[in-house]
């Protein structure tokens, strides 16, 4: 009867062991979430060729890999990631807008073409394989000048997302 109860007390610990293991590796798989969609909410502005769009209104940034200061997402690890975007113009203005990451452009959108009463949006998605640190964003292209943004509760809303 003793050995069965050492038995018992061991079986007891070693699931203690299993169950916090268990937790620590659900805990970690959280913080090993990469996923980000920020929008500029309620502006219209231009920027000139080349710089970068921040995004400015976080609304889901797992991980907190996209800094909405500077606009730009940084890998936590190397992997395959997935980027989207729309940008959003009105009027005879255009905005062509482009993916660039660690400086080399990617792929792009905008929309040039535009009549005096239009609003319009382009939106491109992309899946690039980034190295841990690598540095992803979404800039103006070298076309023309100045691009036009338009970005509000009651048009469309230029967005950034990625996982």
């Amino acid at each position: 009867m003793e050995a069965l109860q050492n038995r018992l007390e061991k079986m007891e610990a070693s699931l203690s062991v299993l169950d916090l293991n268990i937790k620590n590796i659900s805990a970690s798989k959280k913080d090993d979430a990469v996923m980000f969609f920020a929008i500029i909410k309620s502006n219209s502005f231009n920027l000139e060729k080349e710089s970068t769009v921040v995004f400015d209104t976080i609304v889901i940034n797992e991980g907190s890999h996209y800094n909405n200061y500077d606009g730009i997402f940084v890998a936590p690890r190397d992997g395959l990631y997935l980027f989207s975007w729309t940008v959003s113009s009105s009027g005879a203005s255009f905005v062509m807008t482009e993916l660039v990451v660690d400086d080399e452009v990617i792929t792009s959108t905008g929309e040039r073409d535009a009549d005096s009463v239009s609003l319009m949006s382009a939106s491109m998605t992309a899946i690039y394989r980034m190295k841990k640190d690598g540095h992803a964003w979404i800039r103006t292209t070298g076309y023309g000048s100045p691009h036009y943004f338009k970005s509000s509760d009651n048009y469309p809303r230029t967005s950034f997302l990625g996982f």
